[in-house]
């Protein structure tokens, strides 16, 4: 049985916490495409992600203090098309969003998850829609500030505030720092999955036009290095773990009378422009490992 290894990336509230507690729901389900051959050892840490799920409820976000042995879902997996096919180990190691908002700002990161992220071949990269946590683009003020700062402690404005890296930097920093350290299995291009959390809440219109469509209306930015990256292989993905925000009562309800695997999809972009909706919440990470049960 191979071993390999890929990583969640995001900022603050950017979903990765709750997809990887709804993720050991699909596999654990037997009825995703990828399935859990058997339980891991250690399943406190997305056990309890999960708990808040099935009870109505997103997880809290995770301990910045936390070690990667605390926060890492290792799972044996197959697909479920080939049920006598191999088996991949898969570590997946959540690394918070504030250590990688610090990260940034300070240029560098923990040694103890440096080391586990030199350990990934392949990523997911999480982007929400309409958090509180996203950082609007600079204005001409604050732009001027930060193009001026040392580098010793956060650039401020004119007020004397922080001056918080824009989202769509963070993005483009964290593509970089994956692009230099993701490791090249039999010579590939690393694949990353590039997930846009809680599409649910963006309007109809707008969810037809597809994740590539929002992402480059969104983040501009960010939108035109994905299109410029040629020595990753990137897909994009709009991402709903239960098909719904617990926060409207109604939803909820609904969501505690049904069944937990009939809920949550992926959107995708479709050959005529318009996106298409599948019903199962592993295929961001199906794609980014779906090469490896083929190699020997």
């Amino acid at each position: 049985m191979s071993e390999h290894s890929i990583v969640l990336l995001g900022g603050p509230d950017s979903g990765k916490t709750n997809y990887m507690s709804r993720l050991w729901l699909a596999v654990n389900s037997k009825k995703a495409e990828l399935v859990a051959s058997q339980n891991p050892t250690n399943i406190k840490y997305v056990e309890g992600g999960a708990e808040h799920i099935l009870g109505g409820a997103f997880a809290p976000r995770s301990d910045t203090n936390s070690l990667p042995d605390d926060l890492t879902l290792d799972i044996r997996v197959r697909l479920a098309s080939s049920p006598d096919g191999k088996e991949i180990l898969i570590s997946v190691p959540d690394v918070s969003g504030e250590l990688w908002k610090e990260a940034i700002e300070r240029g560098d990161v923990r040694r103890e998850w440096m080391e586990a992220l030199q350990q990934a071949s392949g990523a997911l990269l999480f982007v929400r829609v309409l958090s509180t946590a996203n950082v609007a683009p600079l204005d001409w003020v604050n732009a001027a500030e930060y193009l001026r700062w040392s580098g010793d402690a956060a650039p401020k404005d004119e007020q004397g505030q922080d001056i918080l890296v824009p989202t769509q930097v963070a993005l483009c920093e964290m593509l970089r720092f994956l692009d230099e350290t993701l490791l090249r299995v039999n010579g590939r291009r690393p694949k990353v999955a590039v997930l846009i959390a809680a599409w649910d809440l963006i309007d109809e219109h707008r969810r037809a036009k597809g994740p590539n469509v929002y992402l480059k209306e969104e983040y501009p930015l960010f939108a035109g290095r994905l299109a410029d990256c040629t020595s990753l292989d990137v897909r994009i993905f709009g991402g709903s773990i239960v098909g719904g925000d617990f926060e409207d009562p109604e939803f909820t309800a609904k969501f505690q009378e049904g069944d937990i695997n009939e809920m949550g999809y992926v959107a995708v972009d479709g050959s005529e422009g318009r996106a298409f909706v599948i019903s199962d919440v592993t295929l961001p990470v199906v794609w980014v490992v779906g090469p490896l049960f083929d190699d020997e």
